[in-house]
């Protein structure tokens, strides 16, 4: 295990290309857990010359800078690229579980890029004994024929199943960079079946039902079905109608006993109903 040094909060750099955006709130949340129960996980550096630039910890390193602190515990990371150091910070991420689902799409996508990058042999099969791969972190699947052949390794590290990991993969992949760009900080965002949803569109109903969803004059819309709807026919099936409509067809369908046998089981409710009704 890495020792723990003491690190002065000016001898940190933090790049702008980083795999997750500082959140104001989650930082200041964060500061004040510090403030009481103080620091459970060091942030990790990596040292370049006489530079430390932060691999992983940007929301722990930013609570202590709003706490006013000179220096932070920090691990020294063995990453020796920038590419094995984005390897680390990604992995750590996705391991403390803090995610929603649009950054865990990002992350999972960005871990397969930098994966692909730093073991091209790998995505083709690859020789699992060769040098190049033999210390792999996330060793991959030989029974696998492309780079999803690591999916089982890095589900046992962060509690995913290979088929999550492919799935949120390929919804990071069919999303447009601008609709991307503005799910960020939308309820959307924390919803993966409606990221699903919007990544099996083409790119022109991708960015249509958006607009439609984050049009504050259309507060009736609220997911990918109902914003395609809109689009479709220029209405939308309210969710109270949808739920009616289903009801009343299955009503419809059931044989006198059987709907005899609902009624007395609603009977209190159906004999309130009609006298609001005036019926009784």
């Amino acid at each position: 295990m890495s020792e723990t040094i003491e690190l002065p909060l000016t001898l940190i750099q933090v790049g702008a290309d980083r795999a997750r955006d500082l959140d104001p709130a989650w930082a200041e949340g964060l500061a004040a857990i510090i403030e009481t129960q103080g620091l459970f996980h060091p942030i990790s550096v990596r040292k370049i010359g006489a530079d430390f630039h932060l691999v992983s910890g940007m929301h722990r390193l930013e609570a202590f800078r709003l706490l006013e602190r000179e220096a932070i515990p920090a691990t020294l990371s063995q990453a020796e690229s920038d590419d094995a150091a984005r390897l680390e910070e990604v992995m750590e991420n996705l391991g403390r579980n803090e995610l929603i689902a649009l950054d865990r799409c990002h992350h999972l996508s960005e871990l397969k890029q930098v994966w692909e990058r730093m073991y091209p042999q790998a995505g083709h099969g690859g020789d699992r004994k060769s040098e190049a791969i033999k210390w792999q972190t996330l060793p991959l699947d030989p029974s696998a024929p492309e780079i999803f052949g690591f999916s089982e390794a890095v589900a046992d590290k962060i509690g995913l199943s290979a088929r999550s990991i492919r799935l949120a993969v390929k919804i990071w992949s069919g999303l447009v960079p601008t609709v991307r760009r503005r799910l960020a900080g939308t309820a959307l965002a924390e919803k993966q079946t409606e990221l699903k949803a919007l990544s099996e569109l083409n790119a022109t109903k991708q960015i249509k039902a958006l607009d439609a969803i984050l049009n504050r004059d259309l507060p009736e819309i609220g997911n990918v079905a109902q914003a395609l709807a809109y689009l479709d026919g220029g209405t939308v099936c309210d969710p109270l109608e949808k739920r009616f409509a289903s009801v009343s067809k299955t009503i419809a369908g059931l044989d006198e006993d059987t709907f005899d046998s609902v009624i007395a089981a609603h009977e209190e409710r159906v004999i309130a109903s009609l006298k609001r009704r005036g019926r009784l």
